[in-house]
């Protein structure tokens, strides 16, 4: 059997029972980073060790994971904190196993995604999970310019030098008002949530003093701005209903004006 196994994301007191029971009897254990993984083995007083799984070799050790299950050997991939495939390796080896029909299971615990979403206060009812803020400026711009019409609460992880450079960026292309919740070292001692609008979070960082290190999750508050300002023309308008569904055409139509695909479809369908 072929587990995942999500594990703290900074408390180690946050494994759950049935991950404990599961590494302990496994078979072969892969880790993100077998240091890290060593403390939480010696945590559960666990003396078994592991092999390094990461997003460098993952590929070259699916052949061997596979094998290893066809042999009826129990094998668990947990990542250095969280859950495996979310932004961590998994996902190429989680592939596999649907296109050969094998087996497998996600043993469930800490996301720092959904405990940055609860901790800011924003909306919860709908999210945009976007993993990495990219690192290059102009990679950043046409990134945030894509995310900038979501109406849901959108999710990023970011690190903790690139963090100032990055809402600065997001100054310049989101609205001011926006709320932005930067949390950081969730669920260890120095843990911290900044809660301010966007025009003001790194003054209200820089005031109370507020050490940037360890992990990162930026929440920003969605797109409250309905967009009224959409003219299309109404041969144009009719000549998409025409050969499409409302639903269809005003994804097509927000692709290519990178407006909002609801405030198109609700236009298309005004009479």
């Amino acid at each position: 059997m072929l587990n995942f196994i999500s594990t703290p994301i900074g408390n180690l007191n946050d494994i759950s029972l049935r991950a404990i029971e599961v590494i302990t009897n496994s078979d072969h254990l892969y880790s993100e980073d077998t240091r890290k993984f060593k403390k939480l083995l010696n945590h559960i007083n666990c003396k078994k060790k592991s092999k390094s799984f990461h997003e460098h070799n993952e590929e070259k050790l699916i052949g061997e994971i596979l094998n290893l299950i066809k042999e009826n050997k129990s094998v668990s991939i947990v990542t250095d904190a969280g859950t495996p495939a979310i932004s961590d390796p998994g996902y190429k080896l989680i592939q596999q196993c649907i296109k050969k029909n094998i087996a497998f299971s996600l043993i469930p615990g800490p996301s720092s995604v959904i405990s940055g979403l609860v901790m800011s206060g924003l909306p919860t009812n709908q999210f945009s999970f976007y993993g990495f803020i990219p690192r290059k400026k102009n990679d950043q711009e046409h990134f945030f310019n894509l995310v900038k019409n979501d109406s849901k609460t959108s999710i990023f992880f970011e690190s903790p030098k690139r963090l100032k450079k990055s809402i600065n960026n997001m100054q310049k292309i989101f609205e001011p008002s926006r709320r932005i919740s930067i949390c950081k070292e969730m669920t260890k001692f120095h843990e911290n949530i900044i809660i301010d609008n966007l025009s003001n979070i790194m003054k209200t960082i820089e005031e109370k003093n507020i050490s940037l290190k360890g992990e990162i999750v930026v929440v920003l508050e969605g797109n409250l701005v309905k967009n009224n300002n959409i003219e299309i023309n109404k041969k144009v308008k009719n000549a998409f209903l025409e050969k499409l569904s409302a639903s269809d055409a005003a994804k097509l139509i927000s692709l290519i004006t990178q407006k909002n695909k609801r405030d198109i479809y609700d236009y298309l369908i005004e009479k």
